[in-house]
């Protein structure tokens, strides 16, 4: 088997300045985020770092994408239907996505917002987690984006959800593949504030320590960064990424994606990360790999 190569990226916040939609749409917690993104937000998410990034990435020709979140700032249906077709003309088919929380900030129609998303991610709301199969790489999407009160920018991903990953997690761990889960907020206590945080982790905690998996992937904190859970023989790999639109400096908060490579070896798998940071009109930056093996095949 050849190696097999994924792209992780996420909180591409596309800049919505110019799209019609009417001014009832705001009557909401929107207003909040609206007014957050003319006084600050569009100077830092910047569509031409984010078509730089992706330039890059589609150099690299992975073979799969994870996209882990905020396509949109208000989650918008005239935002959702831009965020379709971004998707569909600059990343790969083998691409999944999941949802963040500015892209259900409210309740909305799930077929005239997020459903337009449905050739990446699960077609109905109770169809999460879903599961991408690329050849031994397994994509596995949980949603922990859900409405919240105003000033709150928290997740869940309820009791139901984590029954039916953990099943997941158990099937395709039987079946040998390299379990990658996505899911838009961190899964790790203090990596942002309760704010932002997801509230009922530790039923995600538990369910990777009962099934286990390979790597989990998250975005929301505008932030990269390697963190941990335990899992039932090794801890899991915990890989955050910071917004692929913003214009920022540090290594921490700049635009960036990871490419993955997934190897097979005789006793399991072998992973190397790399981190490439973008700035526009400048080399891209690779930071020196970091790698680890996975000894859990018989």
């Amino acid at each position: 088997m050849n190696d097999i190569t994924l792209a992780h990226l996420s909180d591409l916040h596309l800049a919505h300045d110019g799209l019609r939609f009417p001014t009832w749409a705001l009557l909401n917690k929107r207003m909040t985020s609206q007014l957050s993104w003319r006084r600050k937000r569009r100077f830092l998410h910047v569509d031409t770092v984010l078509e730089s990034l992706v330039t890059d990435i589609r150099a690299m020709t992975p073979d799969a994408v994870a996209l882990t979140g905020d396509l949109t700032n208000l989650g918008l249906a005239v935002e959702c239907r831009r965020a379709a077709s971004w998707v569909s003309a600059r990343l790969p088919q083998q691409t999944a996505i999941i949802p963040g929380n500015h892209d259900m900030l409210v309740r909305a129609p799930w077929g005239t917002t997020l459903g337009l998303w449905k050739p990446w991610m699960a077609a109905r709301p109770d169809d999460f987690p879903f599961v991408r199969r690329i050849g031994p790489l397994a994509l596995i999407g949980v949603n922990s984006a859900c409405p919240t009160p105003w000033f709150s920018a928290a997740g869940r991903i309820g009791a139901a959800q984590a029954t039916r990953l953990t099943d997941i997690l158990h099937e395709t761990g039987r079946e040998g593949a390299f379990r990658v889960v996505m899911i838009h907020h961190p899964p790790v206590p203090g990596i942002v504030s309760r704010r932002k945080a997801l509230l009922d982790g530790g039923l995600f905690a538990t369910a990777i320590a009962r099934a286990g998996a390979e790597l989990v992937l998250h975005g929301h904190s505008h932030r990269s960064g390697l963190s941990s859970l335990p899992g039932p023989t090794a801890t899991v790999p915990v890989l955050g990424i910071a917004s692929a639109s913003m214009l920022a400096r540090g290594q921490e908060r700049m635009a960036a994606w990871h490419h993955i490579r997934i190897a097979r070896t005789g006793r399991g798998y072998a992973a190397e990360i790399r981190r490439r940071l973008v700035v526009p009109g400048l080399p891209v930056q690779e930071l020196p790999p970091w790698r680890f093996d996975v000894y859990r095949l018989p």
